[in-house]
């Protein structure tokens, strides 16, 4: 198959003067939501994630732990998903943030749904819920309560006999049992939410709000004393949810992580993880290789879409660019090496800076004084020096194969379908849809420039 041959490596060296001032225009970053409980951004550093965990799926990016009202304000309140807005949009201005995984744990995955579909709502300090979540790449849910508990229902019933362990009630924000968050995560309420549009997702589905879900969840608690799995995060939560789980607490099926069902985890999203040894607790904390294929996730975080990108505005963007987000900043996977890459894109200084940058010939046509099509030397796409184990560079063979090549554009100023001349290869996706997209990029594992083959999300 033709792709693999586009994996060649490009030298360090002689990309630097091309590519090297790209990078530091644009930052991909995490946020991290919390579930039920009344948190700051302290307490929930250090005792509801804890920085270890943090670490390890963050994955490098840049990050931000939100602190809110998550037991005192249900998810659809605006005391609830204001605040996760208000913090988002200074992080992202000072730390010049263009696209962020959220990864949500428990019923933050409530504020986060409402926030996906309605994005027209304000917070409290001004900031419309679009200005984050146009920015939103994916989602990572951890033990999401998509369809609500059964341990909700218990513990807001009046006569109730249960009187639960700290250890299980933690999850409910610590004593207060009939706070408005757990109101909100009783099975009855949720199916309301669910059926009404005030939470965002149906059944089955992979997307919301044209985000990308991925669901991270535990299918039973595992309690063996003697092993070191039932350990992680602490014996004592572990035996809590285990009881729970035995009492038909945290589910009406026996599928649970001792607080949330397998089948409200799993009302949608993609499961990306549904490990038997992984109980609610253990699943904000990275137990069992959770935390570190979380951090895989987040490196191989989608383009998002075109969106309102101030940096890059869309109206003088050519076709091709548009097609692959080419002038958009962001860390993608190249297909044929499966290792995370970083294309460049192209701010306002990168197109003027004086040099040929690849993303800003492909995004504009032209880069300072070169233009495209053009066959000359100059141009990086064109180069032998950054093809150095190929005797051709981007060949004719590749027009029409599917792949939207910026090689080609810069060429010919098209890539062509087969069977026609001067047709585009490189025609957009309908929103839902996507491209395949071949584009001169950053290999992160290799630590050096390639070709690569990434899929760009409308």
């Amino acid at each position: 198959m033709h792709l693999h041959s586009r994996t060649g490596w490009l030298l360090a060296a002689a990309c630097a003067v091309f590519l090297g001032a790209g990078s530091a225009q644009a930052a991909v970053g995490v946020v991290f939501v919390h579930g039920t409980g009344d948190q700051s951004v302290s307490s929930a550093t250090s005792g509801y994630w804890t920085q270890s965990a943090i670490d390890t799926m963050r994955n490098g990016r840049p990050y931000l732990i939100i602190g809110y009202p998550g037991a005192t304000c249900a998810g659809y309140s605006q005391c609830s998903w204001g605040p996760i807005v208000d913090q988002i949009v200074p992080w992202m201005n000072a730390n010049s943030i263009t696209s962020f995984t959220v990864i949500t744990h428990s019923n933050g995955s409530s504020p986060i749904r409402y926030m996906l579909g309605h994005t027209g709502a304000v917070s409290a300090n001004g900031n419309t819920v679009n200005s984050v979540t146009s920015r939103i790449s994916q989602v990572i849910f951890s033990a999401p309560d998509l369809k609500g508990t059964p341990l909700a229902n218990q513990v807001t019933t009046s006569g109730s006999f249960l009187n639960i362990a700290n250890s299980v009630v933690e999850f409910f924000g610590g004593g207060s049992y009939n706070n408005p968050a757990v109101v909100q995560q009783r099975t009855d309420n949720m199916s309301v939410y669910n059926s009404n549009g005030t939470f965002a997702g149906g059944l089955g589905a992979t997307t919301v709000g044209g985000k990308p879900i991925s669901v991270v969840r535990g299918n039973r608690v595992y309690a063996n004393l003697f092993s070191s799995d039932a350990h992680c995060a602490g014996y004592l939560y572990t035996i809590g949810l285990k009881a729970a789980a035995l009492l038909g607490w945290g589910s009406f099926s026996a599928a649970t992580d001792g607080f949330i069902g397998s089948d409200s985890s799993g009302y949608f999203g993609n499961i990306i993880i549904d490990d038997g040894r992984l109980n609610h607790n253990q699943s904000r904390r990275g137990c069992h290789n959770s935390g570190y294929l979380i951090g895989q996730k987040v490196a191989s975080a989608p383009i998002p879409a075109p969106g309102s990108q101030t940096y890059a505005p869309e109206t003088n963007v050519q076709a091709a660019a548009l097609a692959c987000n080419n002038y958009y900043s962001a860390y993608a996977t190249d297909y044929m090496t499966d290792h995370t890459v970083w294309k460049y894109g192209c701010s306002s200084t990168m197109l003027n800076n004086g040099y040929p940058e690849p993303d800003c010939l492909i995004s504009y046509g032209y880069s300072s004084s070169y233009r495209i099509p053009s066959t000359a030397s100059w141009n990086p796409f064109l180069n032998p020096n950054n093809y150095p184990i190929y005797s051709e560079v981007c060949p004719d063979s590749w027009q029409g194969d599917g792949i939207c090549d910026a090689c080609l554009v810069a060429k010919y100023g098209f890539d062509a379908t087969t069977g026609s001349s001067g047709a585009n290869d490189c025609v957009q996706a309908p929103p839902g849809g996507s491209n395949w997209c071949g584009d001169l990029a950053y290999d992160t594992y290799w630590g050096v420039h390639n070709y690569a083959v990434v899929q760009a999300l409308h």
